[in-house]
């Protein structure tokens, strides 16, 4: 099974604007090798070949990404255990790259955390996203359901938030919510996970939700019964605050919405300076509508 990064394929050719390297690419092989990562060549590898040998690199393909530019080198790719990154390369025009993971418009912004999470997508590995001082967050696995029942399970996780599904329902949930949200929308509901443990404390992210006929993106969390009233929400939801503003989430206000019983959580949102906009039927209950403009 695939689980590290270690080989860069291309072809050099692809790469070149007016006869040469561009700078920044010349700057990601290097910082590339600073990491261990091998580049390979594969003009010089192809020379005498009419064809693609893909077989001739084996398992090593698993370990590999293709960077490209030609829709003549990601032929034959697409049932290949191999995460392809195309890009448009303005001196080949005329390519569809259809088929591949990632289109780039270009690599001028690319660096290793990228071609690692392309890497990551196409081997199903959850990227880690937000590290706090005492956690990081996660993109969900199959494999945290047990551990997902257990949190929901906890003193009085469940008197604001719904239930889980039963288990195949949950499974078919959590199964297509991992195919489908994280790759559209590059975020989610993620896993809190203890930074020295690597055990599962909680649950918080960002959502696309229709509200009332209306596209919003919310805010959710849940902390452990365990790790409550010790800053943990505040810590988790500072971090998902600051993501917001940085990344393109698409969204230019940040909702949460609580029932007048959850002090907890609105105390949470008057530390970061929430505004209450109107109380709001939502799903046959009565909730309040906090929103935060991510401009300011």
């Amino acid at each position: 099974m695939a689980e590290n990064l270690k080989y860069i394929l291309y072809r050099r050719e692809e790469l070149l604007e007016n006869g040469r390297l561009p700078l920044f690419i010349g700057r990601l092989f290097r910082d590339l090798q600073r990491r261990d990562l091998t580049l390979m060549n594969l003009s010089d590898l192809w020379k005498d070949k009419k064809e693609h040998p893909w077989e001739t690199l084996g398992e090593m393909l698993e370990e590999s990404l293709l960077i490209t530019a030609r829709d003549e080198t990601l032929r034959g790719t697409k049932h290949l255990p191999l995460a392809v990154l195309a890009y448009e390369n303005p001196e080949i025009p005329g390519q569809d790259l259809f088929g591949t993971d990632f289109l780039a418009e270009s690599l001028e912004e690319v660096d290793y955390y990228f071609l690692e999470r392309v890497y990551q997508r196409k081997h199903g590995i959850p990227w880690r996203v937000i590290d706090t001082e005492r956690c990081y967050l996660r993109e969900m696995t199959l494999q945290d359901l047990p551990d997902l029942y257990r949190l929901y399970e906890g003193e009085g996780i469940t008197d604001f938030v719904p239930p889980l599904y039963d288990w195949e329902e949950e499974s078919e949930y959590a199964r297509a919510y991992i195919e489908k949200m994280y790759p559209f929308y590059g975020y989610g509901m993620w896993m809190v996970m203890d930074r020295d443990t690597h055990e599962l404390i909680g649950r918080a992210g960002l959502n696309v939700n229709l509200v009332n006929e209306e596209y919003l993106l919310e805010m959710g969390y849940i902390i452990d019964a365990g790790r409550q009233r010790k800053g943990y929400g505040t810590e988790v939801c500072e971090a998902i605050i600051a993501y917001a503003r940085e990344a393109d989430v698409g969204f230019d206000k940040l909702f949460c919405f609580v029932q007048r019983d959850n002090r907890a959580s609105m105390a949470l949102l008057s530390k970061f300076d929430f505004s209450f906009e109107r109380e709001e039927l939502r799903d046959g209950k009565e909730m309040l509508r906090f929103s935060l403009d991510l401009r300011k």
